[in-house]
């Protein structure tokens, strides 16, 4: 071995030529290498691990492959096809190959015949100096990898221009390149961008993280995805066989009614998808009132592809940046979704309130609704107030909420605790400002909503005692030592003295009461958009409403009602740490900016104060011994580090 000879080093399915840049006995050697046409490597490399060494010299790489380009010359196709025939099945040694050849067995003769048979032919394999001969199948998988490889030596070659071009100032197309980075990002195997990271003198191997610096750097991303999340595989879109075995038609009865009532949808500004509309029919001591939710489980078989993508998810996750929905949006979003003036199977939960607000009369049918009108609340807001709102029916408003508010103070009085602190909802579209908007959860619109969603699910509930129907029932003991009477309390100190005291709720397959809501027993029945539990329910109880056997035992829903939980509570871990890092990226542009009120809410066993922020919905710890809890203060941002998650705010008026 001396410098300036010519060696032989595998980079995957091929060899590739290679020129002894250094060589010290004892030490590595130093070899140049040209990968995907156009870089030169410098490889580190063991003596043992060259697939092969040539007699030959030459003064650079560019001379060695000229040099073994004209080798390849040497001899024809037809003439290695009759070497490879007549070694049979028997190793052979490279003199061998060279007087079948060339009929002479020197340097020169077994430097052509080894490079012919590595470079020129795919029936001979070279390992450490040694050749064998490939089978016929064999030689058809190199010629594959071969031609895969040769293809991505392009793709590389072109990415690599394209970024290059691209750190100079230029606009470029970089085709599929982004997604097969992604890949990576994900944990997928993908050779070429592998490749591309490190020619990019990143790691030898494929890591997430460059990856994702790399599609920063392109402009692709913002520097603020999250790979992690990415690399969890939550971000997969839906598979499409199982959306294929989605059905074509929801399966409803054929005589299902078509019920013509005034159906009101209310929502946020943009809503991702409807689950619910409401009505409500004025008695003369109280009123009717009807609850139609979405019914997507018509178009989802038990058992089938999407019911297990469905149950896998357990819930639609709400992340700033991405909404990963549990359904395919074309169930979610189009033809499962309550919109505007078009017929949508659902099922309509119908109940009694009295003057004072006490359920009672509680029905369930399928059935065919029309959603008449779509407001939204802060649509309802500006109804509320006089500030012009000609699309809201204002007797039919009010007729709503005076219903909700009927059952909201029975329900109080019956031992609820209605807690709603402050809360907003935070969105960060790439390469756009991050939107906070402030969400009232007492504005009469949202309690409206939240009210009649809970005697909906209260009212099936009651059904499903009654007729001993197995529902994945939900359960929660009275706090016995609460701070507070039962109440609606919006004070977020109080809030989080009740959040102390509550105790876990539990998952059923029968009735109990729920003590936080003041129900005998609930079912959550209102999201099956966006919950799988809802749709186990809407299963069970249409299984009830047709006289069909049920297509799951008591057991069967506790057991794949708590799985759908613990998948969904995997995606909330996932939208809590998004909203808190995109709240503390939005709190970092506003730095010794203006002040935010806030509110001490606990002591901590530290000495500091746990301070809520109304206008991020924001809680964190601060040191501020002035302050006991319930205190307002104003407080400005000294600094923030969303990466690491820490938030330091001092306090500048009391």
């Amino acid at each position: 071995m001396t410098e300036g000879q010519v060696v032989m080093v595998a980079d995957g399915p091929t060899l590739r030529v290679g020129w002894v840049q250094t060589y010290k006995p004892g030490r590595p050697l130093r070899v140049q290498v040209r990968a995907f046409g156009q870089e030169v490597t410098v490889l580190r490399i063991e003596r043992p691990e060259l697939e092969g060494e040539l007699n030959l010299r030459a003064a650079s790489l560019a001379d060695a492959e000229q040099a073994v380009a004209a080798l390849q010359k040497r001899a024809t196709a037809e003439e290695l096809e009759i070497a490879w025939a007549l070694f049979a099945d028997r190793p052979l040694g490279v003199g061998e190959l060279a007087e079948v050849l060339f009929g002479q067995d020197d340097a020169a003769a077994r430097d052509a015949a080894t490079v012919l048979a590595v470079f020129a032919h795919s029936g001979f394999a070279l390992t450490r100096g040694r050749l064998t001969r490939r089978n016929a199948a064999e030689r058809v998988a190199l010629d594959q990898q071969r031609q895969r490889q040769a293809e991505l030596d392009v793709d590389v070659a072109n990415w690599r221009t394209a970024l290059q071009q691209h750190r100079a100032g230029l606009r470029v197309v970089l085709g599929d390149a982004p997604a097969r980075l992604i890949a990576i990002v994900r944990g997928e195997a993908d050779a070429a961008a592998a490749h591309w990271l490190e020619m990019d003198g990143r790691h030898n191997r494929a890591d997430a993280r460059d990856a994702a610096d790399l599609l920063n750097e392109l402009g692709i991303w913002d520097g603020h995805e999250d790979v992690e999340l990415w690399r969890s595989g939550l971000l997969q879109p839906w598979p499409a066989d199982a959306i294929a075995s989605l059905r074509t038609a929801p399966d409803m009865p054929p005589d299902a009614p078509r019920l013509e009532l005034p159906f009101v949808a209310m929502d946020n500004d943009a809503p991702h998808e409807v689950d619910d509309a409401i009505c409500v029919e004025p008695l003369a001591d109280g009123w009717r009132v009807h609850v139609a939710i979405a019914h997507p489980s018509a178009w989802i078989a038990p058992g089938s592809l999407a019911d297990l993508a469905a149950r896998q998810r357990g819930a639609t996750m709400y992340h700033p940046r991405h909404v990963v929905g549990m359904l395919p949006d074309l169930l979610a979003r189009d033809v499962a979704s309550l919109t505007l003036a078009q017929w949508k199977p659902a099922l309509v939960v119908s109940l009694t309130l009295d003057a004072a607000g006490q359920p009672h009369d509680e029905a369930l049918q399928e059935a065919w609704v029309r959603v008449a009108h779509v407001w939204s609340y802060s649509l309802v807001e500006r109804a509320l107030a006089g500030q012009g709102a000609p699309d809201v029916d204002r007797p039919a408003l009010d007729q709503l909420i005076a219903a909700g508010l009927a059952a909201e103070a029975a329900r109080i009085r019956n031992g609820a605790w209605l807690l709603y602190r402050p809360d907003c909802e935070i969105s960060a579209p790439p390469f756009q400002p991050i939107q906070v908007r402030q969400v009232q959860q007492t504005s009469p619109g949202r309690r409206l909503v939240t009210e009649m969603m809970v005697q909906a699910c209260a009212a099936v509930a009651q059904l499903g005692a009654r007729h001993r129907i197995a529902l994945p029932f939900r359960t929660q003991p009275r706090p016995g030592n609460a701070p507070l009477p039962p109440g609606l309390y919006a004070d977020p100190a109080q809030c989080f003295a009740m959040f102390r005291v509550l105790e876990a709720g539990t998952l059923q397959a029968a009735p109990a009461p729920h003590g936080m809501m003041g129900v005998p027993a609930y079912v959550q029945f209102s999201s099956p958009l966006r919950r799988y539990g809802d749709v186990l329910a809407h299963r069970q109880l249409v299984a009830w409403l047709r006289g069909t056997p049920a297509p799951h035992t008591a057991q069967e829903v506790t057991q794949l009602a708590q799985t759908a939980d613990d998948a969904a509570r995997e995606r909330r871990q996932w939208q809590r740490k998004g909203s808190h890092y995109f709240k503390l990226l939005w709190l970092a542009a506003r730095v010794n900016g203006r002040p935010l009120d806030g509110q001490v809410v606990r002591v901590l066993a530290s000495g500091e104060r746990l301070v809520f922020l109304p206008e991020l919905a924001l809680d964190t710890p601060v040191r501020a011994p002035m302050l006991a809890v319930g205190d307002h203060a104003q407080f400005a941002v000294r600094s923030a580090h969303p990466s690491r998650g820490l938030l330091e705010l001092g306090v500048t008026a009391t």
